[in-house]
C-alpha cells in the first residue's frame, strides 16, 4: 500500500501567546517560553495537509482566560482549535458552573483535561497523585459523560488500573488516553508494564488512544523500532480507536512535527487507504466531533 498522504486531523497539540502568570510553568522551559503562534503551526506542519486541529488546554493558572484565547484562535483559524479541549479541576464542587462558563467562553468545546499523570521521580503536572481514586473526581467525570463531553487521559501506564475502573463505571464517557499511554521503553520493565496496561484498555469500547510523543519515549529510537509498539496499538484497538497526533510544540523538542508524522506514517503504510484514513483523520473527527 502506498504511504498515506491525505487529509490530517492532529488529535492533540498546543498554542499559546506566552504570559509567565498564566503559564509558570514555562519559565522551566527555554525552548518554549515563547509565544507560538498559528504561523508557527502551519509552518511546523507544511508540507502536510493539516485540515482540522484539536487543541489542548497548557496547565493555565486560568483556565477560562486560556479558553477565550483557543477560541479567539479558531475564530481567525477555523482549522485550528475545531475542537477545544479545556481544563477543568473534576473533583471542584462548582464543576457543573465551570463547565457552563467554559462551554459559552468556545463553541467548539468538546472535552476536558484534568491531568492524573504521575511518575515516580520526575515532576508531574497532576494536581494531586490520587485523582482517580478520589469519589468526587468520579463525580466529575459522570458529569463529563452527562453532557457528552469527552475526558482526555494523561496517566503513567502503573495508573491503568484505576483508570479502567472508572471507565467501567461510567460507560458512557469517552475516554481518550493521551500520548498512547506514556510508555517508558527505556527498559524492559516499563515495557512490559506498558503493554500490559494498554492490552487491559483496549478491552473497554469507550477507551481510545491518541499516538503522539513516542519518540521522547524510546532512547535511541528508529522508525523501526517505533513500528512494534505502533503497530501493537492499531491490533489492540483497531484503527476506529486511534488517532495520529503531533503533540507541537512540546514534542518538537525531541522530533520535529514532520519527522514524528513520518515515523507514524511508514509503520502504517501497509494498511489499506481507508485504516490509513482513520487513524490520521476520521478517527479523531469523530472522537472530538467535528
Amino acid at each position: 500500500m502506498a504511504r498515506y498522504d491525505g487529509a490530517i486531523v492532529d488529535a492533540h497539540h498546543h498554542l499559546w501567546s506566552y504570559d509567565a502568570a498564566l503559564l509558570p510553568w514555562l519559565a522551566g522551559e527555554p525552548a518554549l517560553a515563547r509565544d507560538v503562534s498559528a504561523q508557527d503551526y502551519f509552518a511546523a506542519a507544511a508540507p502536510l495537509h493539516v485540515v482540522a486541529s484539536i487543541w489542548i488546554e497548557a496547565v493555565a493558572t486560568d483556565a477560562l482566560a486560556e479558553v477565550r484565547l483557543a477560541a479567539r484562535l479558531n475564530a481567525a483559524e477555523p482549522r485550528l482549535a475545531a475542537a477545544i479541549i479545556a481544563h477543568a479541576p473534576l473533583d471542584a464542587p462548582d464543576l457543573a458552573a465551570r463547565l457552563d462558563r467554559l462551554a459559552e467562553a468556545a463553541p467548539t468545546l468538546r472535552g476536558i483535561r484534568d491531568i492524573v499523570a504521575v511518575r515516580p521521580g520526575f515532576p508531574s503536572f497532576a494536581r494531586y497523585g490520587d485523582l482517580l481514586e478520589r469519589p468526587a473526581f468520579a463525580a466529575g467525570l459522570k458529569e463529563l459523560a452527562r453532557r457528552g463531553l469527552a475526558f482526555d487521559l494523561m496517566l503513567e501506564p502503573w495508573q491503568i488500573g484505576a483508570a479502567l475502573r472508572l471507565a467501567v463505571a461510567i460507560p458512557d464517557l469517552s475516554i481518550i488516553i493521551e500520548h498512547a499511554g506514556s510508555p517508558d521503553f527505556s527498559t524492559e520493565d516499563g515495557s512490559t508494564l506498558w503493554t500490559g496496561a494498554m492490552q487491559a484498555a483496549a478491552g473497554l469500547a469507550n477507551i481510545s488512544v491518541k499516538i503522539s510523543a513516542l519518540h521522547c519515549r524510546m532512547p535511541g529510537w528508529t522508525d523501526a523500532a517505533l513500528a512494534a509498539p505502533i503497530r501493537a496499538l492499531v491490533e489492540w484497538f483497531g484503527v476506529d480507536r486511534l488517532a495520529f497526533a503531533s503533540d507541537f510544540p512540546v514534542h518538537d523538542r525531541t522530533v520535529p512535527f514532520t519527522r514524528a508524522y513520518e515515523t507514524f506514517a511508514r509503520a502504517v503504510a501497509d494498511l489499506s487507504p481507508d485504516e490509513q484514513r482513520a487513524l490520521f483523520e476520521g478517527t479523531a473527527r469523530r472522537l472530538y466531533r467535528i
